[in-house]
């Protein structure tokens, strides 16, 4: 299935430490400048599931709603939001979402520490008022992960918390200036993987099976032989509108000329994909090459790119580790393989942090 990501502003009402908030307006415009027939025709065109983005994409309701209410609910909606402007959608289009993602990156000291004050409570407020309101849907914390992140305690104090259905994280590389990553995944990051695939295959050992989605969808992959690159699908079956009608393969390649693959004006397409050294690696399958933007850009050079690939590896290797006895606790009946078939579609969680 085609997902189209549109991009409803490029302002955000947030200015994290690891993004720097607001898109610049002449690249990212404030409001759409095309007209809504031509994204409507495009979609049912691609006869595509939805993702609203931003910029923060709640500080342009109004799109989402005509959007909604022109398509009808014949397709999947999804949203990436920061969770701190529910009430600028009503409930009612709340409750057509089939995933929610808030932005949270863990405990409250490090998620505000990256967020602002006070960003924390209010984003579980949210999180509360669509568990009040009886939301059917997916609920995923996404976390980004940065030098105070620690990957076991906040990924486990996300599920405590028992509001969200998955929890999935990216890791704060190539977005801002070369930082002691790979210190950082020796001390913290790595033998916090391994810890957490510890706990996720005892509370399987138990008939529960924790949301964690990096682990989910790389265990898809072994158990079921499905996964493709990028496992995000950016350029090749996953879209993204921008404000001004140019169609672009990532939703955050914003600017980068590989990028632009159309325009909603002529609504053609073009595919971007990833090539060498990655297709012939082993752990292709399972990673797809991980990232377009930052197989494209290289922001980090090639040293940086290669400690990137590395810790994607050894959270691979982890992972696989589990793989014999997950088998078993299907075959023995005490899991049940569906709850592994995750994602389902395409809910915009890019799978490998």
């Amino acid at each position: 299935m085609t997902l189209v990501i549109v991009t409803t502003t490029g302002l955000c009402n947030l200015n994290c430490s690891y993004c720097g908030g607001s898109f610049p307006s002449a690249i990212v415009p404030a409001r759409e400048t095309y007209d809504l027939d031509m994204l409507i025709n495009f979609i049912r065109k691609l006869r595509a599931d939805v993702a609203f983005y931003g910029g923060e994409p709640l500080l342009n309701p109004g799109l989402i709603m005509k959007i909604m209410d022109k398509l009808g609910d014949n397709r999947r909606y999804i949203i990436q939001t920061n969770g701190t402007l529910f009430r600028n959608l009503p409930l009612d289009y709340w409750s057509r979402f089939d995933s929610i993602l808030l932005s949270i990156d863990g405990r409250e000291n490090v998620n505000d520490h990256y967020r602002g004050g006070g960003v924390y409570k209010t984003v579980l407020k949210t999180a509360k008022m669509l568990r009040s309101a009886e939301y059917k849907g997916d609920l995923i914390a996404r976390m980004t992960l940065w030098y105070l992140s620690d990957v076991y305690q906040d990924v486990t104090h996300l599920l405590n918390l028992g509001l969200f259905d998955h929890v999935h994280w990216q890791l704060n590389v190539i977005w801002t200036e070369h930082w002691n990553f790979m210190r950082w995944a020796r001390d913290s990051y790595l033998p916090g993987i391994e810890k957490l695939v510890s706990l996720w295959a005892k509370e399987m050992e138990k008939g529960c099976v924790l949301g964690i989605v990096p682990f989910l969808g790389i265990m898809k992959v072994a158990l079921f032989g499905e996964w493709r690159s990028p496992p995000c699908g950016a350029g090749k079956d996953t879209f993204t509108v921008l404000p001004n009608g140019k169609i672009i393969a990532c939703p955050i390649a914003v600017d980068s000329p590989w990028a632009y693959v159309g325009n909603l004006a002529d609504q053609s397409l073009r595919h971007v994909e990833i090539g060498e050294p990655c297709t012939s690696c082993k752990y292709f399958k399972y990673c797809g090459g991980r990232c377009l933007y930052a197989y494209k850009e290289r922001l980090w050079g090639e040293e940086g790119f290669q400690e990137v690939c590395y810790v994607t590896k050894e959270t691979i290797r982890y992972i696989l580790k589990a793989e014999e006895k997950v088998k078993k606790l299907i075959e023995k009946g005490i899991i049940n393989k569906k709850e592994l078939y995750y994602p389902p579609y395409d809910n915009t969680t890019e799978i490998i942090p």
